[in-house]
């Protein structure tokens, strides 16, 4: 098993982000932690397979659906 993964925003994902409610924000990041922590085994309903290695991130806030579009990268390597 590799350990946890690094999640990179786009800038509007972090708009959204800054737009959400406070109960709305804690859900979504524990939906990321749960993204980061189990990235190569999570399946549905919280992941589900787009095409090509791009998937997404399925959960609700109250009562609308949310996606939200990912894929893993390869670690990149670190210099300096």
């Amino acid at each position: 098993m590799k350990g946890r993964y690094d999640i990179e925003l786009e800038p509007e994902v972090r708009d959204w982000l800054e737009m959400l409610r406070l109960k709305d924000y804690a859900k979504v990041e524990a939906m990321a932690d749960i993204l980061a922590e189990r990235a190569e085994t999570l399946g549905e309903p919280y992941s589900r397979h787009l095409s090509g290695k791009t998937r997404e991130l399925r959960f609700h806030l109250d009562r609308s659906a949310v996606r939200i579009s990912y894929w893993l990268a390869r670690a990149r390597e670190q210099c300096c």
